[in-house]
């Protein structure tokens, strides 16, 4: 039965089609659609019936749902309900944290290098940018040559394609302090930065669904796994068997990093919190015991 209005997507929940919305999208990203984020979702989907002149429920939700015809239109909706609002150097806590990890374990004397990051849901790239200037910046300081490479994930192909670009407007930057902006920004236009080339290769942006990724390059094992404010989208039981899967990825005397207040009191097995109050970062039990917690 199909539903002839454009408010059909927020007045349908007696036919079933607004959970069949929020079912498929936790089945498909993981990400739990909670009341509060109910109207977004639905105001959302309205918009989008309006933009392509659809008045049929029915129709949308059985055209953007096909695997095969849907691609685009449901890619295009996963990223404008998922993608985060983002900066460069949020938490700044984190990324002071990520400096001194760096010195730490690119001078141990069984480090070989080179260092690999994961920065997981990294949006638009802010963050996947600002760790690249950080471990450069650490590594320059302890006079090792910055070997390193950035692997920025997020699911949606819109914030992906922004972050190759590289090119953000100075709202964005307001925790760049001069020196960065001089020594990792070109001046594009009026309020338009853009990331300096040499940093812009050591990133590398892919499109990744964290439920179902088979890309080669998240294989490999990370040294820095950075997933900040991603794990909040989902069910409690699911960050758990999410982290658990990160914890694979790590290479042995690999640390990862999660938001504030992601994971409670859970800590995952086998693993330590290894960061003061204002940083949430762990690491395997036989490497802090080997060595010394930051």
């Amino acid at each position: 039965m199909a539903i002839k209005s454009q408010q059909a997507i927020l007045q349908s929940s007696e036919f079933g089609y607004f959970d069949i919305w929020k079912n498929a999208i936790e089945e498909r990203t993981g990400v739990q659609i909670t009341p509060d984020r109910e109207r977004a979702l639905g105001l959302l989907l309205n918009r989008r019936m309006g933009e392509l002149d659809l008045l049929d429920a029915d129709q949308y939700l059985n055209q953007t749902l096909d695997v095969t015809r849907g691609a685009k239109e449901w890619s295009g909706l996963v990223g404008s309900l998922l993608v985060k609002e983002t900066s460069f150097f949020r938490h700044r806590p984190s990324f002071d944290f990520v400096s001194q990890w760096v010195k730490q374990t690119v001078t141990a004397e069984d480090f070989a290098g080179p260092l690999w990051v994961w920065s997981l849901g990294c949006s638009t790239g802010e963050e996947a940018y600002s760790l690249a200037i950080i471990v450069e910046q650490a590594m320059c300081e302890v006079d090792v040559e910055p070997r390193f490479g950035i692997i920025g994930t997020d699911i949606s192909r819109e914030a992906i394609f922004q972050a190759r670009r590289g090119i953000y407007r100075a709202s964005k930057m307001t925790a760049v302090d001069e020196p960065v902006y001089d020594n990792y920004f070109d001046q594009v236009g009026k309020q338009l930065w853009r990331v300096k080339a040499d940093i812009r290769r050591r990133v590398c942006f892919l499109t990744s669904n964290i439920l179902a990724d088979k890309s080669p390059l998240i294989k490999r094992k990370m040294h820095l796994i950075y997933c900040q404010n991603m794990l909040i989208y989902f069910r409690r039981w699911k960050r758990r068997e999410l982290v658990n899967q990160l914890t694979q990825h790590l290479d042995s005397q690999g640390c990862l990093m999660l938001g504030l207040g992601e994971l409670s009191n859970w800590t995952p097995e086998g693993f330590v919190r290894i960061a003061p109050r204002t940083v949430q970062a762990y690491a395997q039990v036989e490497t802090v015991e080997q060595g010394e917690a930051l």
